[in-house]
């Protein structure tokens, strides 16, 4: 069997034919859709296709990829494209196309990814979900309009005109001493425009109406079934979110004094530079789209942060780690961290996060996935010894995942023989999971 690969017009991944001895197949995927006949349901395709990366509908092909045909080609190319023109909203980009083959006819409409997203078919926004066609959701639609109009969720106008920045006020009256904030004052920092507060100055208003706007943060001991302390952080400005958060950090992570044979050292049990960048990163960074917050889990080994969303659009998680991430998902509220020497430089909070570890024996964990960012900072010479073997696997395993066998024999101080024979135990049990084989084999608590 060969299989060879149409080029479309506007990638070169597109559909599939199967050539199957003297018989030809087509074969369905994300950017291709098989119809045996013609049906209204192709509009909602095309809204789709020009809503995601294009696509192709191919009219006359079977759910099996067989050719079957279409008749009366003209009058059907003359009612597609007068219904387009009529119920997709704004006209997309698309070509007919007639092709013959083994002497049946079929109809392929190309459709061209879209300039001016979303398209609607019937006043509904459609998406591709592999092969199926459905309706965009409410964050990724408003996403997709913000997207079009090239604003991010903080450049978008409030219907808000009675916010209050004392704390916005105080901060810039320590930091670079201006007494007060004038309304020219916050048009120049880019917290309103044309007469109106955007999203982003109401984000910093002392009292901004998104619930999604907090910070949750949670003291236990190792696990989270030793619950110590709570803090929410709610209905005040994302400054004073900044600032409260690094006085929770001050409290339960302050600088340790270790007496040596000549001097006193002062060791910090996690970079005070890698929290405070990780907690920036979150506030700055995340999907203000989503309705949850940030939520930071300390314990007496690690800290956890948890930011809303994924990387902005455009980031991979290569340009991501390397700090090719100058240009900020909100560019309005960074803009004012900045002013206020709370970042340096945009783009090199994660570098300045893995270089606070540089030399410590640790490092910190990164996890990306489509809901959320989670940056792990394990505590520097945390006493695992102290612990049984079991807890102490898996409280290591909590601050340091995708770790070996060495590292943990390592940092527990127990023989090779019984680390191993726990870590099948934990495997086992289904409370850890192994990556990969052989020398470079590493372990992982599940759902790490």
């Amino acid at each position: 069997m060969k299989r060879y690969t149409l080029l479309s017009l506007q990638n070169e991944t597109m559909s599939d034919i199967i050539i199957l001895g003297d018989s030809m197949k087509y074969s369905e995927s994300k950017n291709v859709e098989l119809k045996r006949k013609f049906t209204n349901n192709i509009f909602k395709t095309i809204s789709a296709f020009s809503n995601d990366e294009g696509g192709k509908i191919i009219i006359g092909v079977d759910d099996s990829g067989t050719i079957v045909g279409v008749s009366d080609l003209n009058n059907l190319r003359l009612k597609i494209e007068n219904q387009i023109n009529d119920s997709i909203k704004p006209r997309p980009l698309f070509e007919l196309k007639v092709k013959n083959i083994d002497d049946l006819d079929t109809l392929e409409i190309y459709v061209y990814q879209g300039e001016t997203k979303p398209y609607y078919y019937n006043n509904v926004a459609y998406t591709r979900n592999d092969t199926s066609t459905v309706p965009i959701d409410n964050i990724n639609l408003t996403q997709m309009i913000l997207d079009g109009q090239n604003l991010s969720f903080d450049q978008m106008k409030s219907i808000r005109e009675d916010l209050t920045f004392k704390y916005v006020q105080k901060k810039f009256k320590e930091e670079l001493k201006i007494e007060i904030l004038s309304e020219g004052n916050l048009v120049s920092l880019g917290l309103i425009k044309e007469g109106r507060y955007n999203y982003g100055a109401e984000l910093l208003s002392d009292n901004g109406s998104f619930i999604q706007s907090f910070i949750d943060i949670a003291k236990f001991r190792l696990d989270i079934d030793t619950f110590e302390d709570r803090i929410q952080l709610r209905n005040e400005s994302i400054l004073k979110y900044y600032d409260d958060s690094l006085e929770v950090f001050n409290k339960y992570y302050s600088i340790n004094e270790v007496v040596g044979a000549s001097k006193r050292t002062k060791v910090e049990p996690i970079p005070f530079i890698a929290y405070k960048e990780a907690l920036v990163n979150a506030i700055l960074h995340r999907d203000y789209l989503l309705k949850n917050g940030i939520q930071i889990a300390m314990f007496d080994n690690r800290i956890e942060i948890r930011s809303p969303g994924n990387l902005p659009k455009g980031i991979t998680p290569e340009m991501y780690f390397e700090g090719m991430t100058s240009i900020p998902r909100n560019p309005v509220i960074s803009f004012i961290f900045f002013r206020l020497g709370i970042i340096e430089q945009f783009g090199t909070g994660i570098n300045r996060i893995i270089n606070s570890y540089r030399d410590t024996g640790t490092r910190p964990h990164f996890s990306i996935n489509k809901n959320q960012l989670k940056i792990i900072l394990p505590v520097i010479n945390y006493d695992y010894t102290k612990l049984k073997d079991v807890e102490a696997i898996d409280a290591f395993l909590s601050a340091q995942p995708e770790s070996s066998r060495k590292e943990i024999e390592d940092a527990l101080l127990i023989d090779k023989t019984t680390i191993i024979r726990r870590l099948n135990e934990l495997i086992e049990l289904g409370r850890i999971i192994k990556i990969g084989n052989g020398p470079s084999t590493k372990y992982s608590k599940k759902g790490v």
